[in-house]
C-alpha cells in the first residue's frame, strides 16, 4: 500500500484544524474562504490516497485530486477580493462560474480526448468568468478592470490553443499554472501594506504556480532526475506559513494602533502625543524652530453628558474631533487626552499671529455648532497655546504652560457669563 502522501494528509490536516481556530477568533471573511481552499488541499491530498491505492477508482480519485487543486486556488483568489458580507452566496457563484474548468478537469482524468469538447469548455470557462468579473465589478478597482478582463481573455486563449494542438495535459498545466499565478497577484493585490509576511506568501504562490509547468519540463525532458515529493509540495506549507505570519503581523499592528489611538475617536491617545511632541522639539532644535502646543478642553461637555446621556456625549467627541482636525495642516497632530480633552502640535509655528487666528477659527467652528444625531449642538471650547521655546525647553514644561493658559481662558470665559 502506497502511503507516500500520509504525512502531507496529516500535515494539511493540522494546518485546516489551525485556520479554523483563527476564523473562530477573528471572524475575518478572507480567513474563511483561506480555510476552504485548505481543506479543499485536504481533501486532494485524500484523493490522492486513492487513485495511488485503488486502481478501479484510480479515474475518479485523480478526477477529484486535481478538481480539488484547481478549485483551491478559486477559493483564494475569493480570498483577495474587496468584500466584506456574503461570502458564501458570492462564493456559491464563483464555484459554479469555475464549473467548466472543473469539467474539463475531469473529462481529461477519465481519458476524454474529444478537442471539440475541451475547445467549447474553455470557450464557456472564459465567458463565465468575464460575466463574473462583470457582475462583480463593484469590488474591482476601476483603473484594473480591463488589464484584468484581458489577461483573463489571454489565459483562456491559450489554453484553447494548447487543446487545438491536441496538447491536453499541456493545456491542463497551464491552467493551473496560471490559476495560482493570479492567486499571488490577487493576494499581493488584496494587503493593506506590502509587509515581509505579505512579499513572502506572494512569492510562495508564485512558487506554487511554478510547480505545475517546471515539474512537466523536468519529467519530459529529463526524465532520470529525480526530485523528492516533499519538494514539490513545499510551496504548499510556504504558502501557509506565509499566511499565519501575515495575520500575526496584522494582528500585531492593530494591537500596536490600538496602544497608541485613542478607541473612541481614532486620534492619537496621551502616550502617541508625547512621542510625536517629543520628535517636534527635536526637529526644532536641529533647525532652531517654533512649535506650538494647544490643549483644548469644551467647556459645555459635562452638561450635554449629564443631560442628553453618554451616547449623545461620544458622538459630540466624535464629531468635535472630525470638525477640529479638518481645520489643521498635515503635518499637525490632533489628540485626544482624556475625557473631553484635546491637545494639538502644531511644528513650523513662526507666526504667533497665525497660530492666534488659528485659535480663533478652532473656537468659532465649534461654536457654530456640529451636528449630532439629528440637532446641532454649539460647543464652546477654552484653548490654552504655548509655544516652544518661549514658554518652555520640554514637552512636559509646554504642555503644563499650555494647561495654565488654557484654565486661564476657562475662568476668564466664566467671569464673562457671569457677569
Amino acid at each position: 500500500m502506497n502511503l507516500s502522501v500520509l504525512p502531507d494528509l496529516l500535515a494539511i490536516g493540522g494546518l485546516v484544524t489551525v485556520f479554523a481556530s483563527l476564523v473562530r477568533r477573528t471572524q475575518q471573511t478572507r480567513l474563511r474562504y483561506w480555510l476552504v481552499g485548505w481543506v479543499m488541499i485536504l481533501v486532494h491530498i485524500a484523493a490522492q490516497l486513492v487513485y495511488l491505492n485503488a486502481t478501479a477508482w484510480a479515474d475518479a480519485g485523480e478526477a477529484v485530486s486535481l478538481s480539488m487543486l484547481l478549485l483551491t486556488s478559486v477559493a483564494f483568489i475569493w480570498a483577495g477580493q474587496d468584500r466584506h458580507s456574503g461570502w458564501a452566496t458570492g462564493f456559491a457563484w464563483t464555484l459554479l462560474v469555475a464549473s467548466p474548468d472543473v469539467l474539463f478537469v475531469v473529462l481529461l482524468a477519465c481519458g476524454v480526448t474529444d478537442r471539440t469538447s475541451f475547445l467549447a469548455l474553455s470557450v464557456v470557462a472564459a465567458a463565465a468568468a468575464l460575466w463574473l468579473f462583470h457582475i462583480d465589478r463593484r469590488h474591482a478597482r476601476q483603473r484594473e478592470r480591463w488589464p484584468l478582463a484581458a489577461a483573463i481573455l489571454a489565459a483562456y486563449a491559450i489554453q484553447a490553443a494548447l487543446v487545438q494542438a491536441a496538447a491536453l495535459e499541456q493545456a491542463l498545466i497551464w491552467m493551473l499554472f496560471w490559476h495560482y499565478l493570479l492567486v499571488a497577484w490577487f493576494f499581493w493585490r488584496g494587503a493593506a501594506r506590502t509587509t515581509l509576511g505579505v512579499l513572502f506568501t506572494t512569492a510562495s504562490f508564485v512558487a506554487w504556480a511554478s510547480v505545475f509547468p517546471v515539474a512537466y519540463a523536468l519529467d519530459r525532458w529529463l526524465p532520470g532526475l529525480r526530485i523528492p515529493d516533499e519538494s514539490w509540495n513545499l510551496p504548499k506549507f510556504l504558502v501557509a506559513t506565509g499566511m499565519i505570519f501575515t495575520v500575526l503581523e496584522e494582528q500585531l499592528g492593530e494591537a500596536k494602533h490600538d496602544a497608541m489611538h485613542d478607541a473612541l475617536t481614532g486620534l492619537p491617545n496621551r502616550r502617541l502625543f508625547a512621542r510625536r511632541l517629543d520628535a517636534a522639539l527635536v526637529r526644532a532644535r536641529e533647525r532652531r524652530g517654533r512649535v506650538a502646543v494647544l490643549v483644548i478642553d469644551m467647556d459645555d461637555f459635562k452638561q450635554v453628558n449629564d443631560t442628553r446621556g453618554h451616547a449623545t456625549g461620544d458622538a459630540l467627541l466624535i464629531a468635535a474631533a472630525e470638525r477640529l482636525q479638518a481645520r489643521l495642516r498635515g503635518t499637525d497632530t490632533l489628540a485626544r487626552l482624556g475625557g473631553d480633552e484635546f491637545a494639538a502640535i502644531l511644528p513650523d509655528a513662526d507666526s504667533r499671529e497665525a497660530i492666534t487666528a488659528l485659535v480663533e477659527k478652532l473656537q468659532a467652528t465649534l461654536r457654530h455648532g456640529l451636528e449630532v444625531q439629528g440637532e446641532r449642538i454649539a460647543v464652546h471650547a477654552s484653548i490654552g497655546v504655548a509655544f516652544y521655546p518661549d514658554d518652555g525647553p520640554d514637552e512636559a514644561c509646554l504642555y503644563a504652560a499650555a494647561d495654565r493658559a488654557m484654565y486661564a481662558h476657562k475662568q476668564g470665559a466664566r467671569e464673562l457669563r457671569a457677569d
